[in-house]
C-alpha cells in the first residue's frame, strides 16, 4: 500500500504550493517546517565508491580512525551535493510548450523545492517526473532515476532509466483518457453518429454473442465503464484471475470480451474494466477504418506536437487502449491542457467545447471505498471527479491514474495541470502520492 501513500502527501503539497498565491491572493506567511531527516534510501548514481589500498599498512589505532572520519566526511558531503536543488525555469522547446518561472504565475517555488529535496532524500520513492502547466505555460518539469517497466522483472522492475523530457513513459491505465478523447474527435467529425449508439453495431461478426440485455449496451456505457459486461479487474488486481490479465493472453481478445455475460443491465453500475475501454478502441478502428494509433496520430498527435509516442499491441493484432500507450511527460500535460482550454491548442480546435463539458460532469457514482479514497468520487468519460479539502478550501479536480504512479490531473479553478509519472509496480497505495500532491502543489 505504500505508492498510493506517496501520492496523497504528493498531491497535498503540490496543492499547497499552487494555492499559496492562486487561491489566497497573496504568499502564506506560515512557515512550512523542514520534513524530517532522512537517510537517502538509495543511491540514483551508478558510481561505486571503493577505497584504494595503500602499500604501506597503517601503523596506529589513531590514523585508521582518522582515515576512517576522512571516508565519513566526504561520504556526508556527497550526500549533501546529490540532495541539492535549484529551481530552473523549463526550457524552451518545439515541442509547443510556452514557459514561464513560477513567481511569474505566483507558484511558491520554496515549497517545490523542498519537495525535490524530499525525494532525492528518499522519502518519497519512484517518483520518475513531475510537471506543471499553469495557465498555458510550462512552469515546472523534473525527472528522477528509476526502474522502467518490465511485466517480468522482479517487482516488475525493467531497465533502469535516467528519465528526463524527451524520455517516453509508460502510462498504464492513463492510457484510458487518451482513447475516450480519440472517441470524442471520432464522435466530432461524425465517425461514430453519438455516444448512444449499440456497440452491437460494430460488431456483427460477433452478433451471435449479443443477447436482448447485452445488445443494449452504448458506446456511452463503455466510457463510464457500465456495460454491465461481467468482469473482474477490481477484485482480483494481482491474481491470476484478473480478466483484464486473461484477456491479453487471449488469442481474440474481443470475442473474449464479448462472450463475458451480463451481471448488471448496462448503465445501472460502475465497475473498473479495462475491457470496456478496449471495446471502445477496437469501436474506434470499426467506424473510421483506421487502427487507433494511426488514427490517433493524425487526429490528435500531430496537432498537438506529440511526435514520440507509441502503442503496443495485444493479440490478433488489437491495439492496447486500456493501458498500452507510452508518451512524454510533457506531452501527456498537452491532454490534460485540452480539457482545461476547450478543447483547443495553440488556437486549433481539436476537441468539441461539447465533447469537453459531456466528459467532465459526473455520470455516476464510484463506489465508497478506496476507489473514491484514491481516485474519485464520480466517474465522467475516463476522468474520475474529485474534490480535496486543502486548507478548509474545496479544489475540485479531473484525475486519471495509473498502475505505478501515472497521473493527469487538471484542476479548472487553479487553471492548472500536474503530470507525476512512477515506477512504484509491486505496491498499490497511493495515499502519499496523493498528501505530497496536497502538500505541496
Amino acid at each position: 500500500m505504500k505508492s498510493k501513500k506517496i501520492i496523497t502527501v504528493i498531491i497535498i503539497f503540490l496543492l499547497i504550493a499552487l494555492m499559496t498565491f492562486t487561491i489566497s491572493g497573496c504568499k502564506s506567511s506560515k512557515n512550512t517546517e523542514t520534513q524530517n531527516q532522512t537517510e537517502k534510501l538509495s543511491d540514483q548514481s551508478t558510481e561505486k565508491e571503493t577505497e584504494e589500498k595503500t602499500s604501506v599498512e597503517v601503523s596506529t589505532g589513531e590514523e585508521e580512525k582518522a582515515e576512517e572520519n576522512k571516508t565519513s566526511e566526504a561520504e556526508t558531503t556527497k550526500s549533501e551535493a546529490d540532495t541539492n536543488y535549484t529551481y530552473s525555469k523549463p526550457k524552451l522547446t518545439d515541442d509547443g510548450w510556452d514557459v514561464a518561472d513560477l513567481d511569474e504565475k505566483g507558484v511558491n517555488k520554496e515549497m517545490l523545492s523542498d519537495l525535490i529535496v524530499q525525494i532525492k532524500k528518499g522519502k518519497y520513492q519512484n517518483i520518475h517526473s513531475i510537471v506543471i502547466v499553469k495557465e498555458g505555460k510550462l512552469v515546472f518539469e523534473e525527472y528522477f532515476g528509476g526502474y522502467g517497466f518490465s511485466l517480468y522483472g522482479d517487482k516488475f522492475r525493467g531497465t533502469y532509466i535516467d528519465f528526463n523530457a524527451d524520455i517516453t513513459h509508460d502510462l498504464a491505465s492513463v492510457t484510458k483518457i487518451i482513447t475516450a478523447t480519440l472517441a470524442g474527435i471520432a464522435i466530432d467529425n461524425d465517425f461514430i453518429k453519438s455516444v448512444n449508439e449499440k456497440i452491437i453495431d460494430f460488431f456483427p461478426e460477433y452478433s451471435k454473442l449479443f443477447d436482448k440485455e447485452k445488445s443494449k449496451i452504448t458506446v456511452e456505457n463503455l466510457l463510464t465503464m457500465t456495460s454491465g459486461l461481467k468482469w473482474n479487474e477490481m477484485d482480483a488486481y494481482s491474481s491470476d484471475e484478473n480478466d483484464y490479465s486473461k484477456l491479453y493472453s487471449s488469442a481474440d481478445p474481443i470475442e473474449y470480451l464479448l462472450s463475458k455475460p451480463m451481471a448488471n443491465k448496462p448503465g445501472t453500475k460502475w465497475y473498473y474494466s479495462s475491457g470496456d475501454v478496449t471495446l471502445l478502441g477496437e469501436i474506434i478502428y470499426k467506424a473510421t477504418g483506421k487502427k487507433v494509433d494511426d488514427f490517433s496520430r493524425e487526429y490528435l498527435f500531430d496537432p498537438l506536437g506529440i511526435t514520440n509516442a507509441y502503442w503496443l499491441y495485444m493479440k490478433n493484432n488489437i491495439v492496447s487502449t486500456a493501458g498500452g500507450l507510452m508518451m512524454r511527460p510533457r506531452d501527456m500535460a498537452k491532454i490534460g491542457y485540452l480539457y482545461l482550454n476547450n478543447g483547443k491548442w495553440l488556437d486549433k480546435q481539436i476537441l468539441s467545447e461539447d465533447w469537453i463539458k459531456a466528459s467532465t460532469r459526473g455520470f455516476i457514482q464510484v463506489p465508497e471505498g478506496e476507489w473514491t479514497d484514491w481516485h474519485g468520487h464520480e466517474s465522467g468519460y475516463q476522468w474520475f471527479l474529485r474534490t480535496d479539502d486543502v486548507n478548509s478550501i474545496k479544489v475540485d479536480s479531473l484525475v486519471r491514474t495509473g498502475w505505478g504512479g501515472q497521473r493527469i490531473i487538471a484542476y479548472p479553478g487553479l487553471n492548472t495541470v500536474v503530470v507525476l509519472t512512477g515506477g512504484n509496480y509491486a505496491t498499490y497505495d497511493y495515499a502519499n502520492d496523493l498528501a505530497m500532491l496536497k502538500d505541496y502543489i
